[in-house]
C-alpha cells in the first residue's frame, strides 16, 4: 500500500494556475502533475501542485504543458523515475503492478476518462490492490469525492472492458531511495581556485554528494555534460579523472558544492570517460605526455546470457542479505558481471530497489548483488546471430524474445531515447540493409519499424 494525502488538480487554490509553459491550467490538464505531487509527498517531501509546477519549470521539466517525469530525480533526489511503459495495444502488466504496489512503491497509471473513441488520457496514483481492482488517489475531484471515499479504478474508468488489463493504457514506474530523506548536513562553501579547471559529467544521474563516498548525503543528480568547476588543485583533480574509487570536490553551475565520482567525469564535454581501477598517478611533469589507462579486459558474453556493469562500487554477497557475514568482496565499477538467472526474470529487477540478482564475477565465482546498483551491458535470451538473406521481395521481420523490450530513437540506453516498450513476441520490420546479420548479437542495435514508429532495438533481444 502506498500512503500519501489526497490532492486535487481542480482545487480552488491552484486550479487556474497555468500548467508548465502553456496557457492550459492545472485544473484542466494537471492530472500527472498532481499525481506526482502526491507521490513526492508520500516519499517524504512536502509539496503542492503549484510548487512542483514551478520547480519543474525551472529545471526544464516541461515542454509547453507536457510534464517530463524523467526530470524529477534532478529536483527531488529521493525520487527514482524508472520508465513509462505503454500498454494501450496489449494487456497491462498487472502482475508487475501488483508486486510494486505490495512493496509500497509508487505507481502511476494512465486511464481513459470518457467513452469517446481513443484514449482520453488521465493519470491516477495507485493506493492498493482491492480484490480485482485498484484503490486510487484520483487527482481529479468529482462530486462527493473526499479523503474518506474510496475510488476504485474500474468502477470509475470503465470504457475499455472494465478490467484492469484493458483499462490501464500505460504505467509509470517509480521508486524511492528511502521513505524519509535524511536531514542534509551543514557544510561550509569552499572558495573557487584562481586557476579555473573545468570537467564534465560523463553520464546522466551523476551524484553530487556531501562526502567523497557513496554513503555521503546526496545533494542532487546531474545530467550528462553538466559543467563542473574543480575545487581542488588542477594537477590533483586531473590525476583522479577516470579512476575508480576516487572522488573530486566540485561546484556545479548553480553554485552548489560537493563530491563526484571521478570515474563518471571527463575533461571533454560529451566524451565518455575511460575507467581505470588503478590508483591515481602523480601529476605529469611539464612537457610529459601522460599515458592513457589501459581499458579493462571484458570477457565475451555467453550466448543467452545477460551482461551487467555496476553503477557504483558494490558488494558481492553470498546471500541476498545485507550483513557482515554475507560480504565476499567489493566489485569495482569496471568489472563485467554475467547474470546467471533467466534473462526474462532478471530484466524486471535491473535498477529496482530491494531486488537482488545472482551473478558470476570476473573471478568465475557466483554470488548476489543489489539490482539497484547495476545497469545493462549486453546479452540476451535471443539465439546466437545467424546471417540469413531476406525472402525474395520481402522485408525481414523479427520478434522480441523477452518482455518490455525498448524501442529507442537512437542506439543508446537512456531515458531520453526511449520511444516505448513492447511485449514478448512483438513484431518489427528491419529497415537497415544487412540488419538481419546482427540478430542476436550482444553488442549491436538494429534499425526497425512497426505500424506507428521507427527506431532502434537491441539486437540481443530479437530473433527471426
Amino acid at each position: 500500500m502506498f500512503v500519501t494525502k489526497n490532492l486535487y488538480q481542480n482545487d480552488e487554490t491552484w486550479k487556474n494556475t497555468p500548467l508548465g509553459h502553456s496557457k492550459e491550467t492545472i485544473g484542466s490538464w494537471g492530472c500527472l502533475l498532481t499525481s506526482v505531487t502526491m507521490l513526492l509527498n508520500g516519499i517524504g517531501y512536502n509539496e503542492t501542485p503549484v510548487t512542483v509546477n514551478e520547480k519543474m519549470k525551472k529545471a526544464g521539466g516541461f515542454q509547453g504543458a507536457l510534464f517530463i517525469p524523467s526530470v524529477l530525480p534532478y529536483v527531488w533526489p529521493n525520487c527514482a523515475y524508472q520508465d513509462m511503459q505503454p500498454c494501450e495495444t496489449f494487456p497491462a502488466p498487472v502482475a508487475l503492478i501488483d508486486a510494486a504496489v505490495a512493496a509500497g512503491k509508487p505507481v502511476i497509471l494512465q486511464v481513459d476518462w470518457n467513452k469517446q473513441a481513443g484514449i482520453q488520457t488521465h493519470f491516477v496514483l495507485v493506493k492498493e490492490r482491492k480484490g480485482d481492482d485498484y484503490s486510487l488517489y484520483d487527482p481529479y475531484k468529482y462530486g462527493g469525492d473526499g479523503p474518506d471515499k474510496e475510488v476504485l479504478l474500474t468502477a470509475r474508468y470503465k470504457y475499455n472492458g472494465a478490467k484492469l488489463a484493458s483499462e490501464v493504457s500505460a504505467v509509470l514506474w517509480f521508486n524511492s531511495y528511502s521513505i524519509t530523506p535524511p536531514e542534509p548536513p551543514k557544510v561550509e562553501k569552499v572558495p573557487v581556485p584562481a586557476e579555473k579547471y573545468v570537467i564534465y559529467a560523463a553520464e546522466d544521474d551523476l551524484a553530487l554528494r556531501s562526502e567523497p563516498s557513496v554513503g555521503g548525503y546526496l545533494w542532487k543528480r546531474m545530467l550528462s555534460q553538466t559543467e563542473l568547476i574543480c575545487l581542488e588543485p588542477k594537477a590533483q583533480s586531473k590525476s583522479k579523472i577516470g579512476v575508480q574509487g576516487q572522488w573530486i570536490q566540485v561546484q556545479d553551475p548553480k553554485g552548489d558544492q560537493g563530491y563526484v565520482a571521478a570515474w563518471f567525469v571527463s575533461e571533454q564535454k560529451g566524451k565518455p570517460v575511460s575507467v581505470s581501477t588503478s590508483t591515481p598517478a602523480p601529476a605529469p611533469k611539464p612537457g610529459a605526455a601522460p599515458k592513457p589507462a589501459p581499458a579493462p579486459a571484458v570477457a565475451p558474453v555467453p550466448p543467452g546470457a545477460l551482461a551487467l556493469y555496476p553503477t557504483e562500487e558494490l558488494s558481492f554477497r553470498s546471500q541476498p542479505v545485507i550483513a557482515p557475514e554475507t560480504l565476499i568482496r567489493r566489485i569495482p565499477i569496471s568489472e563485467q558481471l554475467i547474470c546467471v538467472e533467466p534473462a526474462n526474470q532478471a530484466i524486471a529487477k535491473v535498477g529496482v530497489q530491494n531486488q537482488w540478482l545472482k551473478v558470476r564475477g570476473a573471478d568465475k565465482k557466483e554470488g548476489y548483488v543489489a539490482a539497484w546498483y547495476v545497469k545493462y551491458a549486453g546479452g540476451s535470451t535471443a539465439q546466437a546471430a545467424t546471417a540469413s538473406a531476406p525472402a525474395a521481395g520481402g522485408a525481414v521481420k523479427v520478434k522480441t524474445t523477452v518482455e518490455m523490450v525498448s524501442l529507442r530513437n537512437q542506439p543508446v540506453v537512456s531515458d531520453a531515447t526511449l520511444i516505448k516498450r513492447v511485449p514478448i513476441n512483438y513484431e518489427f520490420t528491419i529497415t537497415e540493409p544487412g540488419g538481419e546479420a546482427k540478430i542476436g548479437a550482444n553488442d549491436k542495435w538494429i534499425k526497425v519499424k512497426d505500424a506507428t514508429h521507427e527506431g532502434y532495438v537491441a539486437a540481443w533481444f530479437v530473433s527471426r
